[in-house]
């Protein structure tokens, strides 16, 4: 639970375990919103892999939240170029359970936006689930504006 010593700061190697394990935590709350999607069977093993990869990526900025027990929660960053300007795209965000609706995504959102002006972009894109009505509704309190849908299809053999 928040213990008010929360801090946020660029993510390490060192916290390779703890952002798999909230990727894993992550992959489980997309499997409850959308149980038929086989993207959400991936199992844990592959998302060690691609917390080390985030975390060893020069052009990915892993943000962590980090309290007295570890670290609670990250957002990963990429940034695009579009012909309006660069655009920072939040690739994931994700703070373990006992650590929502305490302001720890808030807090990670503002570091993200603080970093992406810093790094002078001209916006920020973020997506999410039509079924993740919490999460919608957080990024709409923090005045972020639906802009798209996007479509997504399983193909290939794993299909299912």
């Amino acid at each position: 639970m928040q213990d008010g010593r929360l801090i946020i700061r660029p993510a390490t190697l060192d916290d390779q375990p703890e952002i798999a394990r909230l990727y894993v935590e992550l992959r489980d709350h997309h499997r409850v919103l959308e149980p038929g999607n086989p993207r959400y069977g991936t199992d844990d093993l592959r998302w060690e892999l691609e917390a080390r990869g985030a975390l060893e990526d020069p052009d990915i900025t892993v943000l962590a939240a980090e309290a007295g027990e570890g670290v609670v929660g990250f957002v990963k960053l990429r940034y695009e170029p579009k012909p309006w300007g660069l655009s920072c795209e939040v690739h994931t965000l994700v703070v373990e359970a006992a650590w929502r609706s305490a302001g720890t995504g808030t807090k990670l959102m503002a570091a993200a936006e603080a970093h992406a002006m810093e790094s002078g972009a001209r916006g920020m894109r973020v997506q999410v689930l039509l079924t993740n009505e919490r999460g919608r509704a957080f990024y709409e309190r923090l005045g972020y504006e639906p802009i798209a849908v996007r479509y997504g299809k399983p193909i290939g053999s794993d299909a299912g």
